[in-house]
């Protein structure tokens, strides 16, 4: 589905330029009102030397920041690319340098 591909594309372009590095892997799902980008390999070098070294804490925090940041970014990509309003967001990191972006499109005004 070349949808789904615009997606994970448009993601790690989002990603690369506000970081000033993308994932390297991008796999995004879309089924009825559920839209998931599962982003791998996502840490800067400097943020890899801090996952190391036990301060994923800081990393994720400073990961958040950024995903507030960028969240209306993201939400134009979805929207824009599934022709649905995005209801909700949400986006989550871990420590293995994988990222979620979950996106509910709003299905209210289906028949």
């Amino acid at each position: 589905m070349p949808v789904v591909a615009d997606i994970s594309r448009e993601i790690v372009r989002v990603y690369a330029h506000h970081f000033g590095r993308g994932p390297t892997k991008a796999k995004t799902v879309w089924r009825e009102d559920l839209v998931v980008c599962v982003l791998e390999d996502i840490f800067t070098r400097s943020e890899q030397v801090l996952v190391d070294s036990g301060n994923f804490d800081q990393v994720r925090s400073n990961r958040q920041a950024f995903q507030d940041a960028v969240q209306p970014l993201l939400r134009q990509i979805v929207e824009q690319a599934t022709g649905e309003v995005v209801r909700s967001f949400l986006s989550q990191v871990n420590g293995d340098g994988v990222a979620t972006e979950v996106f509910l499109l709003d299905r209210s005004t289906d028949p």
